[in-house]
């Protein structure tokens, strides 16, 4: 049942009778029009706070005096004043309750307007005086009551996209503060409200219901749209990301730990500036979140648990690409931190996160389980194999570079098969056939599923469940009719067609770098008897297809173009001496990683 199916309470003793009066002149009990900075102090209605609202949606100036008179109480106050007229737990009109919904929605984005025209640390002292107004009422406040008002807060801070970065950090801050002073008292916080929801329920999107009751969860959301914030929240104490990340139990889901993560490790501008806080941040981050009791999808419950950050956790792996490829290659066991990290052609890239291989497993069996993650790490897997290899590189260059890439391969498409959990029994093939599959189409193609896998999956979710990819997938292949029924056959299918489309991708890497054969007039070698691989210049000479130009081809022609592309990767004068060790290296390392 939707939350906001609650069903209406019958008592009608603290309502007003509405009968006769309008929705616009229901009082806000408590409240006057001097909250309004008016001098007249006369009853505050529910239509008067609405009018006043919109009217100064453009006057930062007088929604700023607003919520500084009222303070961060009489702001939450106001709130649940509004919200009591939802109808939830009292019976309201049609009218009302849509007048109501309209100011809250009011409320919220000028406090967010507001937030942006005080000053900084005033800001961020607000965000914080939320959080503590809701938790621990002032009995000194004008507007004290017993309990907390936690659905307040929490209804302020859910999507609250438009606020400062400032407020968002203050309320982070404060949260931390109270629930890990709690933690470590032995008493974790209580950030459930008193009694039934009041209105909140009616004001979330339904598909944020798993996470919009938990206020941890909701800070953590806001984290992930204010990149910032978390940049300064997870950078300026070392003990949140292991917290946050690791230990806290979430009421909610894990969405929102995901997308700060996410957005502390990757935002572009700290990247920038202080490329190692937010590596370390991103290095540290996956380690916890990979061993977390409840993460993983040998953990999945109800087949969500941790699914629902996929997505987030796969573009801090594509924003630090060169530290996967580079952890899968060497398969060390270090710690995870920062460090200067040396690619397979010998580049160095300092302030890299280390990310151990086995913890990178777990994290991505769980990433292979969102379709449009595993869609996004296929199509930037891609697009690094294709670009890894640099002009001037020679033959042994090759032959190491694609000696790392098999072990990448081999590795994710182990990780994705398997969902991350090692010595696995019965592994669901369906994934890394899904991988492998994935691994042969173009880009424009790839971009066209993600799509379809919106589309086709449920309304307004967050996760495209791999199930909705795989069904799209398994009328446009031949490799998923290949050993149905067989283990041995499924792995051969699925090794064949790897190394089919990673031979590819070293032919076009290997062109890009001009070491082809072909590439050398003094080779006697030409590109002349292919037809659709192949493209005639003006000159008369003839060259490779681009990955660019084979995106256009029909399906037919790319059916014969990859038949040629293959024939041309194993040919012995196209890549010179190290064809042979380019397949014995995904012989080898592909197998050992995926037997």
């Amino acid at each position: 049942m939707s939350l906001a199916a609650l069903p209406v309470a019958a008592s009608l003793a603290a309502c007003h009778d509405k009968s006769t009066t309008s929705v616009d002149a229901i009082p806000l009990d408590g409240f006057t029009t001097a909250v309004l900075r008016q001098e007249d102090a006369d009853e505050l209605t529910l239509g008067k706070l609405s009018s006043f609202l919109e009217t100064s949606c453009d006057d930062s100036d007088a929604l700023a005096a607003m919520f500084s008179g009222l303070g961060a109480d009489g702001t939450l106050a106001l709130t649940e004043a509004v919200g009591d007229h939802v109808g939830l737990t009292h019976r309201a009109s049609d009218a009302e309750s849509k007048l109501a919904r309209k100011t809250l929605g009011q409320l919220k984005r000028s406090l967010g307007a507001a937030s942006k025209k005080w000053e900084l640390g005033y800001a961020r002292r607000f965000g914080a005086d939320l959080v503590e107004a809701a938790a621990y009422p002032d009995p000194a406040s004008l507007y004290y009551q017993l309990g907390n008002r936690n659905e307040s807060l929490a209804y302020l801070l859910y999507d609250a996209s438009g606020a400062s970065d400032e407020l968002i950090l203050g309320a982070a801050d404060k949260m931390d503060r109270i629930q890990r002073q709690a933690a470590a008292a032995g008493y974790p916080h209580d950030w459930a409200w008193n009694g039934r929801p009041r209105f909140l329920p009616g004001m979330v999107e339904e598909a944020d219901e798993d996470w919009a009751h938990d206020i941890p969860t909701i800070i953590m959301h806001d984290l992930g749209a204010h990149g910032r914030a978390s940049y300064k929240f997870f950078t300026g104490d070392d003990g949140r990301v292991e917290y946050w990340v690791g230990e806290h139990v979430y009421d909610g889901d894990l969405s929102g730990i995901a997308a700060a993560l996410d957005s502390a490790s990757t935002t572009t501008d700290f990247m920038t500036i202080d490329r190692q806080a937010c590596a370390n941040v991103a290095a540290f981050g996956i380690e916890a979140m990979a061993h977390r009791k409840d993460f993983g999808v040998k953990r999945v419950k109800h087949g969500k648990r941790g699914v629902e950050g996929a997505q987030s956790l796969e573009h801090i792996l594509e924003a630090y690409m060169d530290s996967l490829i580079v952890s899968y290659a060497t398969g060390g066991w270090e710690y995870p931190g920062t460090y200067t990290l040396t690619t397979a052609t010998g580049q160095k890239i300092p302030n890299s996160p280390w990310f151990n291989h086995i913890s990178l497993d777990v994290i991505l069996g769980v990433i292979g389980r969102d379709g449009r993650a595993m869609i996004h790490l296929r199509t930037a897997v891609n697009n690094a194999e294709l670009n890894s290899l640099p002009p001037g590189s020679d033959e042994e260059d090759l032959t190491i570079f694609a000696d790392y890439w098999a072990e990448v391969e081999g590795g994710t498409t182990n990780a994705i098969g398997t969902g991350g959990i090692r010595g696995a029994a019965n592994p669901d093939y369906r994934f890394a056939q899904a991988w492998t599959d994935l691994a042969n189409k173009p880009a424009s193609e790839l971009a066209e599923l993600a799509q379809q896998c919106v589309s086709d999956a449920f309304d307004n979710a967050a996760v495209c469940d791999s199930s909705t990819l795989i069904d799209l997938l398994k009328d446009d292949t031949s490799l998923w009719r290949n050993g149905d029924d067989n283990t041995d056959e499924k792995r051969r299918a699925i090794r064949n067609a790897a190394y089919s489309s990673y031979m590819r991708r070293m032919l076009w890497a290997a062109d890009a770098a001009g070491l082809n054969g072909y590439q050398d007039p003094d080779s006697g070698h030409t590109l002349d008897s292919y037809s659709t691989a192949t493209v005639q210049d003006p000159d008369g000479t003839y060259r490779l297809i681009t990955p660019q130009e084979y995106e256009h081809l029909s399906d037919e022609e790319k059916k014969r173009a990859n038949t040629e592309l293959e024939m041309l990767a194993d040919t012995p004068g196209c890549m010179g001496d190290a064809v042979g060790e380019v397949k014995n290296s995904f012989d080898q390392q592909f197998q050992e990683r995926y037997p």
